[in-house]
């Protein structure tokens, strides 16, 4: 049998943790604190999304923390490329900027199933991984981009919510 060390903080966590997908249940019942490298889940900053391209500078994240973003009803909304998964007339959508500031693996946290690209000009990137958050963290979808440094688009589409949390962060 392989035995898994792990540090103190996440050994404290999967005490506390069920599934990836821990119910409300089980996570309501305690604490619990999230891993290393998620911190900046916790505390998110409020930010409106752009409906268009042109709007971009206004709406940008912050590498690592979190921001709850109010998205506009989808219709409202003018891609840079259209969405493989665009959403229907009640859904939500827009678009935020980040900045990749050297060349690596960035992954992009959600709550829910919303639609994710990122796009470097008119480009999409290729997603490499895909998987859940901590138990009871509230991330309920990572995905992560091999990224070059320089400024990136981040469209979210057909959201069920209009104000959602984003974080997107460097993966060591």
């Amino acid at each position: 049998m392989k035995r898994i060390l792990l540090p103190l903080s996440m050994a404290l966590f999967a005490c506390h943790a069920g599934s990836a997908l821990a119910d409300d249940a089980s996570c309501k019942s305690g604490l619990h604190p999230l891993p290393a490298g998620y911190e900046g889940w916790s505390n998110p900053s409020p930010l409106n999304a752009a409906t268009q391209a042109g709007a971009l500078s206004a709406s940008r994240l912050t590498l690592g923390h979190a921001a709850t973003i109010r998205l506009a009803h989808t219709p409202d909304v003018h891609f840079v490329e259209r969405p493989a998964e665009p959403g229907g007339s009640a859904s939500f959508s827009g678009m935020v900027a980040f900045e990749a500031p050297k060349d690596g693996t960035y992954r992009v946290m959600l709550p829910n199933k919303t639609w994710i690209d990122v796009l470097q000009g008119i480009v999409p990137a290729s997603s490499t991984h895909h998987q859940h958050g901590p138990d009871c963290s509230g991330i309920r979808k990572m995905v992560d981009f091999p990224l070059k440094s320089g400024t990136y688009t981040l469209q979210l589409a057909g959201s069920g919510q209009q104000d959602i949390p984003v974080m997107v962060s460097s993966v060591p």
